[in-house]
């Protein structure tokens, strides 16, 4: 847009330029004015000279105002070669530091990849060099070793020797022993066959896994209050075994071993809740011998809470030909079992848990008796009951409505 207003302005002010030119060509020529001594018509001649000359001046003065490029161009020419030509010989000296530098840093490439792979084959030998040397490191620990083991069993030996020479004297000495041992021995062997005899005579007092008292101790840090309530357990054990031996009977009392004694104690110590502990018979006793029991320790915990239901089935009660007794004996069993495999701790001979009445079971026949049909049996626990028992039912039969009557009745 710049430049067409800018040829416009010339073309204008060029226009201008010769028309004013042309006007005082004519007036000169009419009125045949003389300059400089000239005839008119050179006069004319000269100021269309002039006008022309006045026209190109005009053009050149308007753009070298107006552009930049156009003074260059007229007064910065030689100047703008000879920046041109010294341009394009740094251009060329670029180009041919550009190439050299290219030839260099391919040379230098090439000088690095063969130190790279002369690096790499340099650590590959190093680390056959460290395995190698490692492998001689461990050949002579292993020699070392070996060395050591020859020279420890060298002392073993020499000492084994000794140790024979000492023995076999000592086995020379022992043999008078031995036939002396041998003498008890046989007196020994007699005494047992009398034991034996003796307890054939005498009839057994408690049998093996009975149980002989039971209790809770609650969880303490003290052990002194551990050892306390342990012993009360085992006192209720012994004053368990007078009321069944009498005072003479029960001497001897209960007998527990002292590793499993202080064991128990330990884990009582470093339990973090309440435990049971239980005293099981280990052996058969016959009347006049200490009661051999074993500790059983268990974490006690609220099995049952009051009113929870323990177990619950339905039985089919018929007025004819229903044995009620073995309904009653397969749901009390079932209820043991289920007891049992909740955490109740069974008594170990008879594997009972629960606590039932005469009177109760007498009533739940009785009942069952005078029933007929689907029978739900309910079984809840009459208290709170932990791990120690015994759990104590409250035993509920409701009448179940019979599916085949109902789909009869719709």
């Amino acid at each position: 847009m710049y430049g067409i207003m800018l040829i416009v302005v010339l073309v204008l002010t060029g226009g201008v330029i010769a028309f004013i030119g042309d006007r005082l060509g004519s007036k000169v020529g009419k009125k045949k004015l003389s300059l400089f001594g000239m005839r008119p018509k050179h006069t004319s001649i000269l100021v269309t000279i002039v006008t022309g000359i006045l026209i190109t001046t005009v053009t050149f003065g308007v753009l070298a105002v107006a552009s930049e490029n156009v003074r260059t161009a007229l007064f910065g020419m030689e100047k703008l070669r000879e920046e041109m030509k010294s341009t394009q010989d740094n251009l060329m000296d670029a180009t041919i530091s550009l190439e050299t530098m290219k030839k260099d840093l391919t040379s230098t490439k090439e000088e690095y990849d063969k130190s790279k792979k002369a690096l790499e084959k340099s650590q590959q030998e190093l680390e056959i060099a460290q395995n190698s040397a490692q492998e001689l490191k461990r050949q002579q620990a292993q020699l070392e070793e070996r060395n050591s083991q020859l020279w420890a069993d060298n002392q073993n030996l020499i000492g084994t020797n000794s140790q024979l020479t000492a023995e076999n004297d000592a086995l020379a000495a022992n043999n008078q022993s031995l036939k002396e041992d041998n003498a008890g021995l046989e007196q020994l062997n007699s005494d047992l066959q009398q034991g034996i005899e003796n307890m054939r005579e005498r009839p057994i007092i408690y049998r093996v896994g009975e149980l002989l008292a039971s209790g809770v101790i609650k969880k303490t840090d003290s052990p002194g209050q551990i050892q306390h309530d342990l012993s009360q357990i085992v006192a209720l054990a012994n004053s368990k075994i007078v009321d069944r031996l009498g005072e003479e009977g029960a001497k001897n009392g209960v007998w527990i071993y002292p590793t499993e004694y202080q064991e128990a104690i330990k884990q009582l110590m470093h339990s973090d809740t309440d435990m049971v502990v239980r005293l099981i018979v280990a052996a058969n006793l016959v009347k006049g011998d200490a009661v051999l029991t074993d500790l059983e320790l268990h974490p006690n915990r609220t099995v049952y809470q009051k009113d929870e239901l323990v177990y619950q089935k339905v039985y089919n009660v018929s007025i004819e030909g229903t044995n009620t007794e073995i309904l009653i004996s397969d749901f009390l069993r079932n209820v043991n079992t289920a007891a049992a495999s909740n955490g109740i701790l069974p008594n170990p001979l008879t594997g009972a848990v629960g606590v039932i009445s005469g009177n109760q079971i007498y009533s739940i026949d009785k009942a069952l008796q005078s029933s007929k049909g689907n029978i739900l049996v309910s079984a809840y626990a009459v208290q709170n009951t932990d791990v120690l028992g015994p759990l104590r039912l409250n035993i509920i039969l409701r009448q179940e409505e019979d599916k085949n009557d109902t789909n009869e009745n719709e």
